[in-house]
């Protein structure tokens, strides 16, 4: 019987690859290695990427989104053979998480914009992710920013012709959003990458971004945050 390869950054980011990249990192610093498999939560899951990475580690696993979350992370999660440690719930967060101190690990990626353009709804949401958490228990975090002008009139073009919206938050909005958290680590990344319009070019202009203008533009010019926080 063949054993699954382990995934890589890949499998569990999907796009723009390079550049979410060190969020993968950071969140194993944050965790560790543990013996005994820890209860975690991703919220908002999509094809469900981080969930594959906690469980490919040996930890349990609620996947949840708000419909279908089943058939759309399932399928990546068995190709890498860890479904057996994954539950699926569909949760839509405007009824709020029916969970409080279940979990020792929350993550979330690409989230906080499509929760719509009022703020107080994020906060309920990241109060009820805080409840979710056991006392200590770790956030993982990586959620597309403002970022600067370039990226902000790219987008507002993009959604007009798809006709539909995305709210980024600021980092300050992000500073305020993780009030309630404990050793807060954020970090920012990103500033060309993002207008590559294949993954091949975006992950040239991330190796540019890294070099030099990840060191050069303001913090608030980069187009993501990633980081950790503990309850």
């Amino acid at each position: 019987m063949d054993v699954p390869k382990a995934p890589a950054h890949a499998d569990i980011l999907g796009w723009d690859v390079r550049t979410w990249s060190p969020a993968v990192d950071c969140w194993a610093a944050a965790i560790g290695e543990r013996a005994a498999p820890m209860r975690c939560l991703e919220v908002g899951a999509g094809p469900g990427g981080p969930s594959l990475w906690l469980a490919s580690l040996g930890h349990e696993v609620v996947c949840t989104n708000l419909a279908d979350t089943e058939a759309q992370a399932a399928p990546l999660h068995r190709r890498f053979g860890v479904g057996h440690r994954v539950e699926y719930r569909d949760i839509d967060l405007r009824e709020g998480l029916p969970f409080r101190d279940d979990f020792d690990v929350v993550v979330f990626k690409s989230v906080l914009g499509g929760l719509g353009d009022d703020p107080a709804f994020a906060r309920d949401v990241m109060a009820q992710i805080h409840a979710a958490l056991r006392p200590g228990g770790h956030l993982l975090f990586a959620e597309n920013t403002r970022g600067g002008m370039l990226h902000r009139g790219a987008r507002r073009l993009a959604y007009r012709i798809r006709r539909s919206s995305w709210r980024y938050p600021t980092l300050a909005e992000l500073d305020g959003l993780l009030a309630g958290y404990r050793d807060v680590r954020m970090r920012v990344g990103g500033v060309a990458a993002v207008f590559g319009p294949t993954e091949g070019i975006r992950d040239v202009l991330a190796r540019l971004d890294r070099a030099v203008l990840e060191r050069l533009a303001p913090r608030d010019w980069h187009y993501m945050a990633y980081g950790t926080a503990r309850r």
